[in-house]
């Protein structure tokens, strides 16, 4: 008798599930990473909103006035601030950057929503503060 040693389909069929399963362990780690550097990249560009905000404040004689859009509560759509928002916005999902003023212009605040921390939000205010928050702010500081 001449046998032919060959898988059985049993033993194809587990392989292709382990396979499969590794696969789906890698995506799911890789999407987590990817999520993380977003967050990164939301961080860098919220510091460089702060910085944008400061070279107004100076050209307009100490005044914030022109960072915020009152509107709605966003970044002011022109100039640097306008392509800073619109880079922060694709990398949180294409959620709103808040921005606010306080009643003199003296003070600012902005906030992102962060991806791979879900509800935390990346503000940075006129004071030089920057850090991760519980909540969207409400007020001109990163509360």
């Amino acid at each position: 008798m001449n046998f032919e040693k060959a898988f059985t389909l049993i033993e194809l069929l587990v392989v292709v599930a382990i396979i499969g399963l590794l696969s789906t362990i890698v995506l799911v780690n890789t999407n987590d990473a990817r999520f993380k550097a977003m967050d990164a990249n939301i961080q860098s560009m919220m510091h460089q909103v702060r910085n944008a905000a400061e070279f107004i404040y100076v050209a307009n004689v100490e005044s914030y006035g022109l960072v915020c859009d009152e509107a709605n509560n966003t970044l002011n759509d022109s100039d640097e601030l306008g392509v800073l928002e619109r880079a922060i916005m694709r990398e949180n999902g294409n959620q709103n950057v808040t921005c606010l003023e306080s009643a003199d212009k003296r003070d600012f605040a902005a906030s992102s929503p962060m991806r791979a921390r879900q509800g935390k939000h990346w503000c940075v205010e006129s004071a030089g503060l920057s850090r991760e928050i519980a909540n969207q702010i409400t007020t001109a500081k990163c509360q």
